[in-house]
């Protein structure tokens, strides 16, 4: 998913709560985004930008935190806080972890007007 199409599930969700809940003006998103996705976080704000026009959520402050992600050892089945490369165990010392989530887009809260 580029930056494009992820503004444009971003707004989706943004757009349906704000039907639901009859807001008539959005001032910030807050996400969580997977430590495994690859985006450029300006080209996200931009594109959230250009989809928002014209809505309720005409500029609207987007805010991004990014998660950690958890990888697994196949070997003694510990978990852990790595990055989106392959990295050892810190447990055991396994050369073969996998990583576990790490994808996830989440809208964590709307600040409306």
């Amino acid at each position: 998913m580029d930056e494009r199409e992820l503004a444009n599930h971003v707004f989706e969700v943004l757009d349906q709560t704000a039907h639901r809940n009859a807001i008539s003006h959005v001032m910030a998103v807050r996400l969580a985004i997977g430590g495994r996705r690859n985006f450029d976080l300006e080209r996200l704000r931009s594109s959230f930008a250009d989809v928002a026009r014209g809505t309720v959520a005409e500029g609207a402050r987007l805010e991004v935190k990014v998660l950690p992600v958890v990888r697994h050892c196949r070997n003694c089945g510990g978990d852990f806080e790595g990055s989106a490369a392959d990295s050892p165990c810190p447990l055991c010392g396994h050369p073969v972890t996998e990583a576990r989530g790490g994808e996830e887009v989440r809208v964590l809260d709307i600040q409306v007007d």
